[in-house]
């Protein structure tokens, strides 16, 4: 009889534990906004999200007040290859529960060296040299996540940079050879 209860008082107690594991997870990702990515996705999320959105705007005010070809076809790629991997990376930050206020993008301003108002003619330079430098921010990011440990992370950041690479070259960047 002792050994049925002790049976029987294990088999509640075990269940009762078990149970209360994944309560306490959801209530720390419902209560404390708690992620499931780590310190480096969570940024790289943020930074692509944030920058990756400013690129887009500022894409389709150089296809509009640009005459330049180059500034068009850059603008053009970036609104192409970021049309894929913005959702790409939504969808990667909804399954770490990296919640759309914790990524807020901030209002897009025109830079004033580009030529923000209507009496400015745009500034194409401006524009390529601010895109290399974005682009070479993101594509840092986004390579460096192939040392990560979550595996989503890894092969959305591969994803990723395979399709905004070619935004860098286009707008001036110089890619680096790696010697050995």
């Amino acid at each position: 009889m002792k050994i049925n209860k002790l049976f029987i008082v294990a088999a509640c107690a075990s269940t009762l534990f078990a149970s209360c594991g994944q309560t306490a997870e959801d209530r720390q990702r419902q209560y404390a906004n708690a992620s499931l990515a780590d310190g480096d996705a969570f940024a790289m999320i943020k930074f692509v999200g944030e920058n990756g959105n400013y690129l887009v705007n500022l894409a389709d005010v150089a296809a509009k007040q640009s005459t330049s070809a180059e500034v068009k076809n850059v603008a053009a790629k970036i609104k192409e290859a970021y049309a894929a991997v913005l959702p790409e990376l939504d969808n990667l930050a909804k399954e770490l529960h990296v919640g759309d206020a914790q990524r807020g993008v901030p209002a897009f301003q025109i830079p004033a060296s580009i030529g923000s108002d209507s009496t400015s003619a745009f500034n194409d330079k401006a524009f390529l040299a601010l895109v290399v430098e974005k682009q070479g921010e993101i594509n840092t990011r986004l390579s460096h996540e192939e040392h990560n440990t979550n595996k989503d992370v890894i092969h959305v950041s591969e994803e990723s940079l395979k399709k905004v690479e070619e935004i860098y070259t286009l707008a001036g960047g110089k890619v680096q050879e790696h010697h050995h």
